[in-house]
């Protein structure tokens, strides 16, 4: 299940120390400035691909915050644009290493 989570730079600190805690580590997660995927918001995007019920986890865990998870056609854009960005990084790692 992918997800995909905004938050302004306010929240930055706040994200952040919830994002260094074990369970996000473990889950793995991106975060990208929204001017970097062509977005015009303002702050960042939290992409995080898991099971439905981790998922669930991590919203119990930014409950706390002021985070939106982002859905429709904005989300399936962005996500898009992360996973291009992550297979073209693994792509040019595999020419280093050829």
């Amino acid at each position: 299940m992918n997800t995909l989570y905004f938050y302004d730079y306010e929240t930055k600190k706040e994200a952040e120390r919830i994002l260094s805690g074990d369970m996000l580590k473990r889950v793995g997660y991106t975060v990208r400035e929204c001017k970097f995927v062509d977005s015009e918001r303002e702050g960042y995007y939290l992409f995080i691909r898991s099971a439905p019920e981790m998922i669930k986890k991590v919203d119990e865990l930014l409950e706390g915050i002021k985070i939106e998870k982002v859905v429709g056609k904005e989300a399936e854009e962005v996500i898009e644009k992360i996973e291009a960005e992550d297979e073209s990084a693994a792509t040019g790692m595999g020419m280093i290493f050829r």
